[in-house]
């Protein structure tokens, strides 16, 4: 033993190329035990493929850091060493690491919660799990057509909340506006229409009022709301040759499509069994 320690004493090159194989050999069998880990603990391809990209450049630059400590004449100081290993690891893991602070500004100031259903990058879903790295959600259709589940799952990066506005239907005071536009033609009752309407839309919605209120009520302590009328509601607009009216009324996320069909129900059952009015 002693003599191999003259020999690479005698042989610093020999010494620092023996080391360096050593240390390569030693790295690469804890990049594969890295990614055994990973494989095992992370389900998702999308998120295992970028981790383990991540981790390799991480991987990557701590090693040329070593390179450079042991090939290296000059004696640099040490910070300058953990000043480079600190960079590349900023570098290399700079979305887990803004994943992982976006999640503190989730848990901390509930953007979100698991339930809620919102809107994220023009996703929308249902949230139904969070993790470290992202959250998930169930997706729904867009809103143009019903808002119904497709049965995926969508796993969206947390950092994502620093980068695209999410629009969250549970925040607030609980309750979404609806709107459904009849078209009528020019030569319809629109007076006796928009009052049977007016009725129509006041039987599904208008016991929301009163709860909405007391919502909004609480809600504005936190947000600056400004009061607005929360009743039932139907305008009326004459465009492109048509008399449109717009009934107006709150609803909870998750029914609106729902309502809306019983409300088409009894609008279609009114015009059925009304001639003067003619639906365009």
């Amino acid at each position: 033993m002693q003599e191999i320690i003259q020999y690479f004493n005698g042989n610093p090159i020999i010494y620092k190329l023996f080391l360096s194989f050593i240390i390569l050999l030693v790295y690469i069998k804890l990049i594969r035990i890295a990614n055994k880990v990973l494989f095992k603990t992370i389900k998702d391809n999308g998120i295992y493929y970028t981790t383990r990209k991540r981790l390799y450049y991480l991987h990557s630059v701590i090693l040329l850091v070593i390179f450079i400590i042991i090939w290296s004449e000059s004696r640099m100081d040490l910070t300058i060493y953990v000043g480079f290993i600190s960079a590349g690891i900023a570098i290399a893991l700079r979305e887990i690491f803004t994943n992982i602070a976006a999640l503190l500004i989730i848990v901390i100031q509930k953007p979100f919660e698991v339930g809620d259903r919102v809107i994220v990058n023009d996703r929308a879903g249902d949230v139904i799990d969070q993790k470290i790295f992202h959250f998930v959600i169930m997706e729904v259709t867009a809103k143009t057509d019903g808002e119904q589940c497709t049965g995926k799952i969508v796993h969206i990066p947390n950092n994502y909340i620093f980068l695209h506005a999410i629009a969250n239907a549970n925040k607030g005071f609980g309750y979404i506006w609806n709107e459904i536009e009849v078209r009528l033609t020019i030569d319809s009752e629109w007076e006796e229409a928009k009052a049977q309407l007016e009725t129509i839309v006041k039987k599904h919605a208008e016991h929301l009022t009163e709860e909405a209120k007391n919502k909004v009520h609480e809600a504005s302590k936190k947000y600056m709301l400004h009061s607005q009328n929360l009743n039932p509601i139907v305008y009326v607009t004459v465009k492109d040759g048509f008399i449109k009216l717009n009934m107006r009324y709150l609803t909870e996320p998750r029914t609106s499509k729902i309502t809306e069909d019983t409300i088409w129900r009894e609008i279609l059952l009114y015009v059925k069994d009304n001639k003067a009015v003619k639906l365009a």
